[in-house]
């Protein structure tokens, strides 16, 4: 018997110490979730960061390994929202453009910062939003701050024409409404899921693309 509504095949019985031993394997073994992806040392030291200690952006890991797999020096990425992830890009891609509204914080991460990173203090508003706009268009525009839904329709007029925006969070429900209009205009979504570093609860990004983009989706 099984608590499904659907009906499966019987489980093999397994004893309470046995269940436990299993348990902990989880916490001790190297290619374990739990170590494999660092997210063990990222709830340990509450920073997100992989097994080795190397940064990574606050996104869930079904999002994480994709961005390992597919971007490269080539690619011009603007940020919404500085931090960890501003590091994880900077040592894969082109160069890395952010903005960010609290500036203590510009000034505790500027110290780590690479050459071809450039990280700017802006408030709420209107030139917050409108930051990607004065560059030339980006390849890959991570929404990940501030005002998210007009940052989004923002960031399409500021990707080249094989770009991609990845929207953080959209697990929450404010975000849903905006997602289907864009699909609406032909344009593409691809949901992942999974915990993020530093976390155990489930989240969900959504990267907003078109066909012939530069993550080869």
């Amino acid at each position: 018997m099984t608590d499904s509504a659907t009906p499966t095949p019987p489980s093999k019985p397994r004893s309470a110490l046995s269940g436990w031993l299993r348990f902990l394997r989880l916490r001790t073994h190297a290619k374990s979730f739990l170590n494999s992806t660092g997210l063990a040392r990222s709830y340990r030291e509450n920073r997100p960061v992989d097994a080795a200690g190397e940064p990574l952006p606050w996104l869930n890991y079904s999002m994480i390994r994709l961005l390992d797999e597919r971007l490269h020096d080539g690619l011009r990425v603007f940020e919404y929202g500085s931090g960890y992830s501003t590091l994880y890009f900077a040592a894969r891609v082109h160069s890395v453009t952010s903005v960010e509204h609290v500036g203590e914080w510009v000034a505790e991460l500027g110290r780590f910062l690479p050459a071809n990173v450039a990280l700017e203090a802006v408030g709420p508003g209107p030139d917050y939003i409108q930051a990607p706009t004065k560059h030339n268009p980006f390849d890959v525009v991570l929404v990940d701050g501030l005002d998210r839904v007009d940052c989004v329709k923002t960031a399409l007029t500021a990707i080249t024409a094989g770009g991609v925006i990845i929207l953080d969070d959209t697990h929450r429900p404010e975000y849903q409404a905006l997602l289907a209009d864009l699909r609406q205009q032909n344009y593409k979504t691809l949901t992942l899921f999974g915990p993020k570093p530093t976390s155990i609860i489930e989240a969900q990004s959504t990267i907003i693309y078109r066909s012939h983009n530069v993550l080869e989706l």
